[in-house]
């Protein structure tokens, strides 16, 4: 028999997780991504260097390939191309291309959400073009292309002047020169990973996000996350609530669902979310602390095949840790085998590969790498990752020291 085939859609960390689960059920794996080195071409069985963006290419190379099944578990505008695909060819999908192109929209996402009475913050949405006029939104405020990947173009604006300005770069960086601009909510911020099975939506875990917003630039940079999240019991029950709601209002059920949230006190307000996988290594720490594989049932999802969500209470204080560095060329780190030998981290991911340009301009630009530590107690788990930042280092090729020994998680 043929083996199948699989494509998937960016050369990610978490997909190389993806990839890996594929190929244990034995597809044969053709990763596309536009760069020469992505993290994922280690253990694809093809890499093809193509945009993820470009829908007709993609499209001509699951044709030429006869692939059963195109996937992109987390990275939102490669699921917009998975799902076009998969309508071109009659393969399975989670959703219509359709949803996917509108629930990426954060303007339409919005809309929604105040249509359902789903708590989030004000806002204003502009299509192409248009300019704010009449501005009724109290400052500061959070300015962000419609369509972007991740936290790219996100700036917080504390004037008119300022919000003009990311205004215009936030055009720049969408895709369609969409852009969303929204009041700033004070809070605790955290990461909601579900799944949605016979049209209920599970929490499986919840996670607190530590970031920082950094530079002239404004860049949003998240450097670590804890899980569980510390947060009341009534602010819980309205995430509960607001997710299930979510589920409901835009039609989703078998998927995986990904919902940023701010807390504070027993207040939410719902950032945004996505029918997909959160980003990084959370579906390993979702998979150790819950036992709950996130991966392999983004893969029953993509093939249409139910998913009943089995998991337990999170047993042990988790965090994923980002590394990040000054702008560069990254060649190596050194000390994270020893760290794992001796106990004080559980695993290294790495979001760079040799010779890949560090930039700031943006959070994803000076990633480098991220490490998993898990504690009983507080005390020990932030003792284990200040010794991690201390015995490891980050090089460039002329062997000089570019990791950033400064941000990372001191307290909670």
């Amino acid at each position: 028999m043929r083996k199948r085939t699989s494509i998937v859609l960016g050369g990610t960390a978490p997909h190389t997780e993806l990839i890996r689960r594929l190929q244990k059920r034995e597809f044969y794996t053709i990763l596309v991504d536009y760069l020469d080195n992505p993290p994922a071409k280690a253990v694809a069985d093809l890499h093809i260097q193509e945009s993820t963006l470009d829908q007709e290419t993609v499209c001509k190379i699951a044709k030429e390939y006869h692939a059963d099944l195109v996937i992109s578990a987390c990275v939102d505008q490669a699921n917009i191309t998975a799902c076009y695909v998969a309508e071109q060819l009659g393969l399975p999908h989670p959703y219509s291309y359709d949803l996917a192109s509108r629930i990426t929209n954060k303007g339409y996402m919005k809309q929604v959400m105040y249509e359902h009475g789903i708590p989030t913050s004000r806002y204003i949405y502009l299509e192409k073009g248009e300019e704010p006029q009449g501005l009724r939104l109290r400052y500061p405020v959070m300015v962000k292309p419609a369509d972007s990947c991740a936290a790219s173009g996100v700036k917080k604006a504390y004037n008119k002047e300022e919000m003009l300005t990311y205004l215009a770069d936030a055009k720049i960086i969408s895709r369609n020169g969409r852009t969303v601009v929204e009041e700033f909510v004070e809070g605790l911020e955290v990461s909601v990973y579900a799944f949605v099975a016979d049209e209920r939506a599970h929490i499986i875990m919840i996670s607190q996000r530590m970031s920082v917003i950094e530079g002239n630039e404004q860049v949003l940079k998240c450097f670590a996350t804890l899980a569980p999240a510390q947060m009341s019991q009534r602010a819980f029950q309205k995430i509960e609530t607001a997710v299930i709601d979510i589920a409901q209002a835009f039609d989703l059920n078998n998927t995986p669902l990904h919902v940023q949230v701010l807390i504070n006190g027993d207040d939410i307000s719902i950032i945004e979310f996505a029918p997909r996988v959160g980003g990084g290594i959370s579906y390993q720490t979702i998979l150790d602390n819950t036992e709950f594989d996130i991966l392999e049932a983004t893969i029953d999802s993509y093939l249409q095949i139910p998913v009943t969500p089995h998991y337990v209470a999170p047993k042990n204080l988790c965090t994923v840790n980002l590394i990040y560095g000054v702008p560069g060329e990254f060649d190596h780190l050194e000390g994270a085998e020893e760290l794992v030998k001796d106990g004080i981290i559980e695993s290294i991911h790495f979001h760079k590969t040799k010779g890949m340009h560090i930039s700031d301009d943006r959070a994803s630009g000076s990633r480098i790498a991220a490490f998993l530590v898990k504690a009983e107690t507080k005390d020990d788990l932030l003792w284990k990752i200040k010794t991690a930042m201390g015995r490891m280092e980050v090089y460039d090729p002329d062997g000089i020291s570019i990791m950033r020994k400064d941000l990372y998680l001191k307290y909670f």
